[in-house]
């Protein structure tokens, strides 16, 4: 009733509006005119007036006839198949008419829905506007219920995310049922979750009332959860076909990634009844989750995943209706690479290689063999669907000439049909299990006969390559045609008795809508995501929101890298510090620091150097809380006993999150970030690199900070801080903070607490009712640290701080003087000896036997066991900086780095493939992203710690210094595909003992600290393979066997050395063997491509299989002396298996026959990259005696003609 009322009212409104301006038109005239007689011209007016009522009226009259001819049509071709009972849309492509896609029926939706907006602007709808509102309702309620009766799969999918526990993505139109052999198909598909939730913000945002209850609201909640890690979640993509090669396997797509950050942003602070809502029902989104997907995605593209170059998805991506990114750029490069690629005659190719619904397709088998992908090449089926697409993009960027041009090439291609008025028999003959009716191709005399609304323009399925017509032709027309015969594209109408196809017909409706101007931009995004960030409407709203940030983006001058030793050249035993510069772009954001102090004293000290800080008492009643409790308080968002749903996952709260300021059960919380978390992984123990992580966080900040106000960031100051080598470097940082300036991009503001709030990011945690507040910890959550007996011994003033010495004993676990000693004796010793710094690893070693025989839970005394000592150990060595002991301890307590899922998927999202294990045996392979449990299984398993307790930790440590050199220094890693962590780990060995000036020095990687260990890492990267400048100057020539063996270590190629692999094996028929692998001609180049990702990583997998690294470096330049003789000769290629173990034995062989080497390996690898008196003469001789099958001694007259460049096989 309200509704009519409110349209009555609307109505009245403007029809007197109308006349009202008629009348004041009239009337100005006639008032302006009173003291003369009115003229001729006076009159005109008048007239005017009146014809331009009449032309407004006309206007009104035409768009309420476009209206009707698409409400007919929509009625139609569109709500006729809508299923009475779900209110779901079958697919007519499937076999069983009964199952509808959730992809397919949300752009169903958005077709009905899109009407509905433009009838809301017309007064005397006659109820049409309702109607149609209420269709799409149907059918997005019709969704949720279907999986709200798969509840218990997203209760486990956000936790594990397997494919196993994964919502559907296909259900029965008629009772929303799970479809039958459901397993065999792929139903993971985040793009189609992603999507749903952002239609279902943008009705709600246009009044629509789609969620009715709480119980509903919780369970899109749960939605939410289960792709906010869609950056590390592979799935099946938008086509449901996995990979390209139909293999059943998942992988991360682009497009997916794309979608999830839309609808995170759309989602986040949205209220899910509208603005009748209350607060209660507002939906939350973890924002580091989404900053993850934004970051993956930016990395990602223009690529759409590992297999497919480019993805037509990727449209839906960049652009309408998702507008997942809006750097001009990225988008730029990647329309115009599916433009390139994918664009045909007929429309889009979904992806290259795309063999669903070709005529070559076998209807024997679900998925593919491993020999078809060749024949589908050039032979895609081709989708008139994306020329509509891409003219509402076109429309969307106001660029008429792209309209003008997808709508042209569109037009021949639809299918003009006449259709019978009785639409009451369409549902019905697909209830009865058969076709839909058949549309009717209009002939001559039927134009004449039937109106233009019976007229109506269809959108075929797909076009496909028809070779029964194409040999045909070719047959009757002889072979004057050439080798090359045109293809014949056929209408799949043909083939699907002319069903409807609904997910193109819905784009194609939008589309006129759009064309035809009744219905604008605005109407079909009210949420304006087609706008920049910073352009959208600011919601009025207390829930922070996703934005970007209005303020200047600038990239400033950085200093040349330069690498440096990690330590001095003349002591290997002093550390030094080395600041390894950024090149990203910031902002002019100014991050709020608040420094608070574990003690008055602390507070006093720090004074004295000019540091002003608070301590938890000085900032009450605002609490400080540690990320753990904050992850307890989130822990009842989304909670249901009906569903049974547990809250949100027990995932960590990341540095974005830490930076708001949180109003719970009207208290205001802050809490401060990971990195001074006291219980979290050893590294936190190392005062250096707590420094360097501060600076990444500032920058990490003030690159990737999108909420509305200024971060909070709060520095936890400890007294153990200022207790060390590095206490200088730590006021340094504070007075640089005071100052207001870290960096030339950085700009901080030292504030209080108090101060700081009033211009903070406030989130507010209305989901937490009293009875849930009641049981969390309202103290002030600054844990102070155990002070043992030593330590306060040693510091009981702070004004008198000693530098802790260094430490560089190391641990031999596997031959100590307690391994043959009896239980009551281990337990003897470390009950009656103290845990000075003398006796740390005798401890740690007694101790492990005990753990070695027992395990963790056995007793050394009452209420005391092996893991309480171990425990007790840790704080110990952590305050005398042992780090042998640290790392030897935390890997007995199985300790795991928080961040280390997103750091896998870091690199894995950059084309790297990562592999644990311990040099020299067998490695864990990591290809696709991992949850944190199952690489707490591989660190902690057979292949890492059961071979080296010290490896667990290290390795750890190296794939986050790893993932964070990634993202800041990319070029670091050019020629490196795998990342075998164990490997990089022994070229750090070799680099360590190659700086050590004495011999003599014991100095170990498990001795260094985790700031060492960075910094070493970033030696070793930068090391060029043939000199390195040392910070005095002198230069460090390294020997050929030693360049040899880091270069191999890293697993470094030359550039483009895959694309030469590929062109050897086009003329290799015989194919290419190494290490005993075997690798065929065939299929390989009919099933891959040389561009391809996954064709360099079966390279990278045979080289893997090498365990020398100098004779993986020499293999390297076996191959690019190959690509290089047969790029300079055309006509060459090898007759018979190319065997590369071969080539480098007879190489050897001959080296050794010219100079009677004892140890011929080892010598081969110390000669130099040179074409005389180098290996590279010993290599090409051989390799061309291979190619013409002859004996050593007929190439010795061969000019090889290799040009003056003597390096052709530099690898870094």
């Amino acid at each position: 009733m309200s509704e009519n009322w409110l349209r009555s009212q609307r109505q009245t409104s403007m029809t007197s509006t109308a006349i009202g301006n008629l009348y004041a038109r009239s009337n100005s005239i006639s008032v302006s005119s009173r003291s003369r007689r009115p003229s001729w011209s006076d009159a005109k007016k008048v007239w005017d007036a009146g014809d331009e009522e009449e032309n407004y009226s006309d206007s009104h009259s035409q768009i309420l006839k476009k209206l009707d001819s698409y409400y007919r049509k929509v009625k139609r071709q569109i709500l006729a198949f809508q299923s009475l009972t779900t209110g779901l849309f079958p697919n007519h492509l499937e076999p069983d008419k009964k199952v509808g896609h959730v992809v397919e029926n949300v752009f169903c939706a958005i077709a009905v829905w899109s009407l509905r907006q433009c009838y809301c602007k017309i007064d005397n709808d006659q109820g049409r506007a309702h109607e149609l509102g209420q269709a799409a309702v149907k059918c997005m309620r019709g969704i949720l219920n279907c999986w709200m009766k798969q509840a218990k799969k997203i209760e486990v999918f956000k936790n594990e995310q397997s494919t196993k526990d994964a919502l559907h993505s296909r259900f029965n139109v008629f009772d929303g049922s799970e479809v039958e052999g459901a397993d065999e198909v792929g139903q993971l598909q985040i793009c189609a979750i992603s999507i749903y939730l952002l239609t279902l913000v943008q009705m709600i945002t246009s009044n629509l009332q789609i969620i009715f209850s709480m119980d509903e609201v919780t369970f899109v909640q749960q939605l939410v959860f289960s792709i906010e890690r869609a950056y590390r979640t592979p799935d099946y993509g938008i086509w449901a076909r996995g990979s390209k090669y139909n293999t059943n396997t998942c992988e991360l797509h682009a497009s997916s990634i794309g979608m999830a950050k839309a609808a995170l942003e759309a989602m986040n602070g949205f209220n899910l009844y509208g603005d009748q809502g209350a607060n209660w029902s507002v939906v939350y989104v973890d924002v580091d989750a989404h900053n993850r997907n934004r970051t993956t995605l930016d990395t990602l593209l223009p690529r759409e995943s590992a297999s497919k170059n480019t993805d037509a998805a990727l449209l839906l991506t960049i652009s309408w209706p998702t507008f997942a990114i809006h750097d001009s750029t990225l988008v730029q490069t990647t329309t115009r690479k599916c433009i390139r690629k994918l664009r045909g005659t007929h429309g889009f190719k979904r992806f290259l290689r795309d063999g669903q619904y070709t005529d070559l397709e076998s209807k024997d088998h679900r998925f593919y063999e491993t020999t078809e992908m060749k024949k589908f090449d050039k032979n895609e089926c081709q989708w008139p669907m994306f020329f509509a697409l891409m003219a509402i993009d076109g429309i969307f960027k106001n660029n008429q000439v792209q309209v003008d041009e997808y709508l042209t090439a569109l037009n021949p291609l639809l299918r003009r049909t006449t259709e019978a008025l009785d639409t009451t028999s369409l549902f019905t003959a697909i209830n009865s299990e058969t076709n839909s009716p058949k549309s009717r191709p209009i002939t001559k005399e039927q134009q004449h006969s039937c109106s233009s609304q019976d007229i109506s323009e269809m959108m075929a399925h797909y076009y496909y390559v028809d070779h029964s017509k194409q040999q045909s032709s070719t047959q009757s027309e002889g072979s004057d045609r050439g080798s090359n015969p045109p293809v014949s594209m056929a209408d799949s109408s043909e083939i699907l008795h002319g069903n409807f196809f609904l997910f193109g017909q819905s784009v194609w409706i939008i589309c006129q809508l759009l064309v035809d101007k009744v219905l604008t931009i605005t109407d079909l995004d009210p949420i304006r995501r087609y706008l920049s960030p910073s352009e959208r409407p600011k919601p009025n709203s207390r829930y922070s929101s996703i934005q970007d940030s209005l303020r200047y983006q600038y990239t400033p001058n950085m200093p040349k890298l330069v690498a440096s030793p990690p330590f001095d050249s003349v002591d290997v035993k002093k550390r030094t510090r080395v600041i390894i510069p950024s090149n990203v772009t910031f902002s002019d954001l100014v991050i709020q620091v608040v420094a608070i102090s574990e003690s008055v004293r602390l507070q006093q000290v720090l004074a004295t150097y000019g540091i002003q800080t608070q301590t938890p008492k000085q900032v009450e009643p605002l609490l400080i809380w540690p990320p753990a409790e904050l992850v307890k308080a989130y822990a009842n968002l989304g909670a249901n006993k009906k569903f049974g749903f547990s809250g949100r996952p027990d995932r960590p709260i990341g540095v974005l999150g830490t930076c708001k300021v949180y109003r719970i059960c009207s208290k205001t919380v802050l809490c401060y970030p990971l990195t001074f978390e006291t219980n979290d992984f050893y590294v936190s123990s190392d005062m250096a690199l707590l420094l360097d992580n501060i600076r990444s966080d500032f920058e990490f900040i003030t690159k990737c900070w999108r909420l509305k106000g200024r971060p909070i960031y709060l520095i936890m100051l400890r007294e153990r801080h200022l207790r060390g080598p590095q206490k200088a470097d730590l006021l340094e940082l504070l007075t640089q903070i005071r100052n207001g300036k870290i960096s030339t991009s950085i700009f901080v503001r030292l504030e209080r607490l108090q101060t700081a709030i009033s211009s903070a990011c406030v989130e507010h945690l209305d989901f937490l009712n009293n009875s849930i507040c009641t049981t969390l910890d309202w103290l002030p959550a600054v844990v102070h640290e155990h002070k043992s007996t030593s330590e306060v011994g040693h510091y009981k003033s702070l004004t008198d701080v000693s530098k802790i010495p260094i430490i560089v004993e190391d641990i031999d676990y596997n031959n100590h003087e307690f391994k043959n000693q009896r239980d009551d004796e281990l337990r003897e010793f470390i009950n009656n000896t103290d845990t000075a710094l003398g006796s740390l690893t005798k401890h740690a070693l007694a101790t492990y036997e005990l753990y070695r025989r027992g395990g963790l839970d056995w007793m050394i005394r009452d209420n005391y066991r092996v893991r309480n000592h171990l425990e007790h150990l840790l704080k110990e060595a952590a305050t005398w900086q042992h780090w042998a002991v640290i790392r030897f301890v935390s890997s007995l307590l199985h300790k795991v780095v928080d961040s280390l899922a997103p750091s896998v998927t870091l690199l894995l999202v950059r084309g790297k493939t990562v592999t644990l294990g311990v040099f020299g045996y067998e490695e864990s392979i990591i290809d696709n992203p991992m949850r944190p449990n199952e690489i707490f299984k591989i660190i902690y398993g057979e292949n890492v710690f059961n071979r080296s307790i010290f490896h667990a930790v290290l390795l750890q440590e190296l794939l986050i210094d790893v993932s964070v050199f990634m993202s800041t220094f990319p070029q670091l890693f050019n020629g490196i595909l795998k990342l075998r962590l164990g490997w990089i780990l022994q070229a750090m060995k070799l680099s360590l003992e190659h700086l050590k000036n004495d011999v003599d020095d014991v100095v170990t990687l498990n001795t260094l600290s985790p700031n060492e260990i960075k910094q070493l890492l970033y030696f070793v990267l930068t090391t060029d393979s043939q000199q390195q400048t040392l910070p005095g100057g002198e230069i460090d020539q390294r020997s050929s066997f030693q360049k040899r063996q880091m270069d191999g270590a890293l697993c470094r190629v030359p550039s483009d050395f895959f694309e030469h692999i590929w062109s050897i094996l086009e003329r290799t028929p015989g194919g290419i063997k190494l290490c005993g692998i075997f690798l065929p001609q065939q299929p390989t180049l009919s099933d891959m491509t040389d561009y391809e990702l996954n064709f360099s990583l079966k390279i990278e997998e045979m080289l893997s299989k090498i365990s020398d690294p100098a004779y993986r470096c020499l293999v390297v330049e076996m191959f690019e002396l190959i690509n290089v003789l047969l790029k300079r000769n055309a006509e060459l290629c090898f007759s018979q298996t190319l065997d590369a173990d071969y080539l480098i034995q007879e190489a050897v062989n001959l080296f050794q026959q010219q100079t009677n080497s004892t140890d011929p390996y080892k010598d081969f690898y110390n000669l130099p990259i040179q074409l005389v008196g180098g290996s590279t003469g010993y290599m090409v001789r051989v390799i061309i005696n291979y190619l013409f099958n002859v004996n050593l001694q007929k190439v010795d007259n061969i000019d090889l003609n290799l040009g003056s460049n003597t390096d052709i096989c530099k690898i870094s």
